[in-house]
């Protein structure tokens, strides 16, 4: 299938962790199964994605907080599993002076936007992501791309367009 004719979702750490330690993590039902779906297209090619760096070093964060095992699968899930269909993009110069530009925008004491936050934004500004998928309400109320929960992912962004 062409990669044109794919939605290029960016993807915060958050909807592999839903799928990864969801009890870690405390996603909704909605948004697991969301993550689930949304995990297995993209194993199939039905969409594309992209993910920053950032998110291995969440996950292996969250495998280490909770002392689980696994970190070593699930690295290799992430940097090889989804056969071409996953990018990892670095934080470079550009990316990271966005992001402190989206922190500054977003970030108050009623919402502690992080760098990590702007980050995970700046990626899927900068990456041309058609939309981001997190489960973190820091990144849904953002307004340079669209943002949905996994459980809530519109159909024409979880297949093929026509």
């Amino acid at each position: 299938m062409p990669t044109a004719s794919r939605p290029k979702l960016c993807l915060d750490s958050n909807v592999f962790l839903a799928v990864m330690l969801p009890e870690t993590t405390k996603p909704s039902q909605d948004d697991i199964r969301g993550a689930d779906r949304l995990l297995r297209s993209l194993h199939k090619g039905e969409v594309t994605a992209i993910t920053s760096v950032m998110a291995l070093a969440e996950v292996r964060w969250v495998f280490d907080r909770e002392q689980k095992p696994g970190f070593d699968i699930a690295r290799a899930t992430l940097e090889n599993g989804f056969a071409g269909h996953l990018s990892i993009l670095q934080v470079d110069t550009d990316l990271a002076v966005a992001s402190a530009i989206y922190r500054r925008r977003y970030y108050s004491k009623s919402n502690p936007f992080s760098y990590n936050d702007g980050i995970f934004l700046a990626t899927a500004v900068l990456g041309g992501a058609t939309a981001l998928v997190t489960t973190d309400p820091h990144l849904l109320g953002v307004s340079e791309v669209p943002a949905y929960r996994p459980g809530g992912l519109p159909a024409e962004l979880r297949s093929p367009r026509p």
